[in-house]
């Protein structure tokens, strides 16, 4: 009779019947909250890109800033120059630069008018120092003290080091 056991079932299997089950671990919460930060972060990425602002451009050349074009550029050679027409790609002449800097053209607000160098804020907001000489030639207004704080210019010269040294300021406004 003791060769028996007194029940035809096994005792760890009922029990393990009876307990609750325990559907999560520590590692399955650790999932749960990383799964939870990707999909936060891919959702933000997306709303940004829906409703966010685009970049502002850096420069009036295509988004070049046109300090940094003249740096450069500095003595790499000769760079024809001139004024053309048209919208910004027009045709023209003009004489070969020395290659002490680069020709750039400057176009902006007039800021202050200081005697011989003038202030222009650029349409990112970047403000280019423009000196001139008497060989500056200054059109539409005429001369250089007639140019007043508000005025819309175009600037042509040589570009170094954050300044622009003006050969001519064309008033545009």
């Amino acid at each position: 009779m003791l060769a028996e056991p007194p029940l035809d079932d096994d005792l760890n299997e009922r029990i393990a019947k009876a307990a609750p089950r325990r559907l999560a671990n520590r590692a399955t919460y650790a999932l749960a909250g990383v799964a939870l930060l990707v999909v936060g972060f891919v959702g933000g990425a997306q709303v940004q890109k829906s409703y966010g602002t685009a970049p502002a451009a850096s420069g009036p050349a295509g988004g070049a800033n046109p300090a940094a074009l003249a740096s450069a550029f500095a003595g790499r050679g000769n760079f024809g120059g001139g004024q053309g027409t048209g919208g910004g790609t027009g045709t023209g002449t003009g004489n070969g630069g020395t290659g002490a800097g680069a020709r750039s053209g400057v176009t902006g607000t007039v800021k202050l008018v200081d005697g011989t160098t003038v202030y222009v804020e650029t349409a990112d907001g970047q403000t280019v120092i423009v000196k001139t000489s008497d060989k500056t030639t200054v059109s539409a207004p005429g001369a250089l003290k007639d140019l007043t704080a508000g005025s819309t210019v175009t600037v042509q010269g040589q570009s170094a080091d954050g300044s622009v040294t003006a050969t001519s300021i064309t008033k545009t406004k």
